[in-house]
């Protein structure tokens, strides 16, 4: 049986809690060699969300190979490492049965080709996606009861600074902000807007030059 394994990622800290792409790897190995499959190639998505696949090459270079070649299945150490939205998950396991492919999930020993087993992967795949939700919403109470409180919470924003532990209004970089919505309003993209201020020594946050792109998510907050 002709097998391609999928190992994923998202933070340095998942790594660190038993997730990291070498144990994966490793258990992915260790299933082909028991059950006698043969291992084409192991996919990798590192650092990478699983909420969302737009960003994941590794995910979308093994469906392009899937489809286009003789596989019989799919391996992966845990059905989290495929997905985190009950959504994509769907959409995988019906790309799959339309190529008639198998899938493996080695923590969980679930497998699709009975509908125990894909039942069960369905429930999974929900509280996995419910989870995380559940994570976001516990982040953004916290953010918002800090920001109340007048607490330093995350990456420090463009126009505020950290004194002492609190949030203190920066008044030159919200005139910068005043200034940014005031080019957008007369036309400017956010590339010219980002060489004026580059051309003016005008530093970001961090102390380096602006970019259209991080000019872009910074000025998102104060639309």
């Amino acid at each position: 049986m002709k097998i391609l394994g999928y190992i994923r990622v998202s933070t340095k800290l998942q790594s660190e809690k038993g997730n990291s792409l070498k144990l994966q790897k490793s258990k992915i190995k260790d299933y082909c060699k028991l059950n006698d499959f043969n291992l084409i190639e192991i996919y990798e998505d590192r650092g990478i969300s699983g909420m969302s696949i737009d960003k994941r090459d590794g995910y979308k270079e093994m469906v392009n190979y899937l489809t286009n070649n003789d596989i019989d299945g799919i391996v992966v150490w845990s059905l989290s490492r495929l997905g985190r939205k009950m959504k994509d998950v769907v959409e995988f396991m019906d790309i799959l049965k339309k190529n008639n492919i198998n899938f493996f999930s080695i923590k969980e020993n679930l497998s699709n080709n009975d509908k125990v087993g894909s039942l069960i992967m369905n429930i999974l795949g929900s509280i996995n996606e419910f989870e995380v939700e559940v994570i976001r919403e516990r982040i953004k109470d916290v953010k918002r009861n800090k920001k109340q409180n007048g607490e330093v919470y995350g990456k420090l924003q463009y126009g505020w600074d950290n004194i002492n532990g609190k949030l203190i209004k920066n008044d030159f970089e919200f005139r910068v902000i005043k200034r940014i919505k005031n080019l957008r309003s007369r036309g400017y993209s956010w590339r010219k807007i980002s060489n004026r201020l580059n051309k003016d020594n005008i530093s970001s946050k961090d102390g380096g030059i602006w970019y259209d792109g991080s000019l872009y998510n910074m000025m998102r907050s104060y639309n």
